[in-house]
């Protein structure tokens, strides 16, 4: 079974490269646009990372992490995608909530695919 990675991201342009670009590498996708739908797809789907905007409407992306810590039973990794420059400052608090890498939009999506192997290693083959 191939490793599953949620998606969470409101502007549904980047949400669906970065569905499609890591589907096409063999990972299992999904994605979310709302952030209020983020800890049901958690749920759901189990998976094995997220990558996860922190400037969004109604629940942030510190608001998500929380969420992920309080509820989830074992530690998601997370990759934080953001245009939010100051997440640097915040590196600490992230970084206990699971955060593993923290890019900045405009992202070079070859690199990104590269964290995702790096941090959760190559899909799994799927057997037909």
């Amino acid at each position: 079974m191939a490793k599953k990675i949620l998606v969470m991201d409101d502007d549904p342009t980047i949400a669906d490269l970065l569905t499609e670009a890591l589907a096409d590498e063999g990972y299992e996708t999904f994605m979310t646009t709302q952030s209020l739908r983020f800890y049901d797809s958690i749920q759901e789907h189990k998976p094995d990372l997220v990558l996860l905007d922190l400037m969004m409407p109604y629940l942030d992306g510190r608001d998500e992490l929380k969420l992920m810590t309080m509820g989830i039973d074992k530690q998601i990794p997370v990759i934080v995608v953001t245009a939010f420059l100051g997440a640097a400052n915040e590196e600490q608090e992230f970084r206990e909530a699971g955060v593993v890498h923290i890019v900045y939009k405009p992202f070079d999506l070859d690199k990104l695919v590269a964290l995702v192997k790096q941090t959760i290693g190559e899909p799994e083959e799927k057997t037909a």
